[in-house]
């Protein structure tokens, strides 16, 4: 690529994940000139990295869910036509002891279960749901319809293609941003001006801006996570799975009366996956592999050393919730 001289757009984004592409996205419908910069041949961070999970079921009734919708509306537009998939394949969350299913059945009866579009399902029905449950170590479960999947690996790098041919957004990858200084920006490309720049870098943020990244308190956080070969193709998941430590995590059981009794057993019996920040979840890949994760580990940003004991936590919690082929 050539040298730009001071090329001039309403917008720049620095960073072509999924923040800086939603960014792009409603820039250009607004009608902005936009330009997004990466330093990469293409987004490698967490937007291609995680379950590809849209996480309706996690959320808190109120302004929390109420945005998770107007989300998932959008990826409903867009998917089809920049050509990645979006599939509803719901979420289960499975009760082994019964503390966890004391927190689902009160889930169950509040009004939040309604809008989650969720109900309990009993340990002899489990096989219906997802027959590579081990249901016999089941209590119980809660099933959401109101999960989907996309392929986290394709679907950033085909909504930027999208994004070029539909609303010419100018995309400049193994580009480095150098300096910021609005209006002007510097890269290793040569230099923009814009009326207005976005930063959606990740941990770029941090060289770019060090005092503002140190006064803001941001940590970063660090997922170890594994996936399997594809598995026989009579084989399915179908949906994202996830355990007790699931549901002591997300927001929208937050307010269960007897999540306090749950968090006090997992103290007793779950003290190494709490230390490693682990709660499980299990999906299924287009291509049929498993992805299996994760702990978050929290810091300043240095990149840690991949762990076996947390790798040996995370794949006999799994081995608990399900069997593979």
């Amino acid at each position: 690529m050539g040298r730009m001289q001071m090329k001039q757009f309403d917008l720049v984004i620095v960073g072509a994940g999924i923040i800086g592409l939603a960014h792009a996205f409603h820039a250009s419908q607004a009608g902005l000139n936009v330009a997004v910069i990466d330093r990469s041949p293409n987004a490698l961070g967490a937007s291609v990295r995680n379950f590809g999970m849209l996480a309706l079921n996690a959320q808190a009734p109120g302004s929390q869910l109420s945005s998770a919708h107007k989300s998932l509306r959008y990826w409903q537009e867009i998917a089809p036509q920049a050509g990645f998939e979006l599939r509803q394949s719901g979420c289960i969350f499975v009760a082994r002891a019964p503390e966890e299913m004391a927190v689902l059945q009160e889930f169950a009866q509040s009004a939040k279960m309604a809008a989650h579009g969720a109900h309990l399902v009993a340990s002899e029905d489990l096989g219906r749901y997802c027959p590579a449950l081990n249901a016999d170590r089941a209590v119980g479960a809660l099933f959401s319809a109101e999960t989907w999947k996309v392929d986290q690996r394709q679907a950033n790098a085909k909504m930027a293609a999208w994004l070029r041919q539909k609303y010419d957004v100018s995309f400049y990858f193994s580009t480095e941003v150098q300096e910021v200084s609005p209006p002007h920006i510097s890269t290793s490309a040569g230099n923009f001006t814009a009326n207005h720049v976005v930063l959606c870098g990740g941990d770029e943020f941090a060289s770019l801006f060090p005092d503002a990244f140190a006064a803001n308190g941001v940590k970063s956080c660090q997922l170890q996570m594994m996936r399997t070969h594809p598995q026989p193709k009579e084989w399915r998941l179908q949906p994202f799975v996830m355990g007790g430590l699931s549901i002591s995590r997300y927001g929208a059981f937050s307010s269960c009366p007897s999540l306090k009794d749950l968090l006090t057993m997992q103290a007793q019996r779950f003290q190494p996956y709490i230390d490693h920040g682990i709660h499980v979840i299990i999906a299924q890949e287009s291509d049929g592999s498993i992805t299996i994760g994760d702990s978050h580990a929290y810091g300043d940003g240095r990149i840690l050393a991949r762990s076996s004991e947390v790798d040996a936590l995370i794949l006999a919690e799994a081995a608990d919730l399900v069997h593979l082929a």
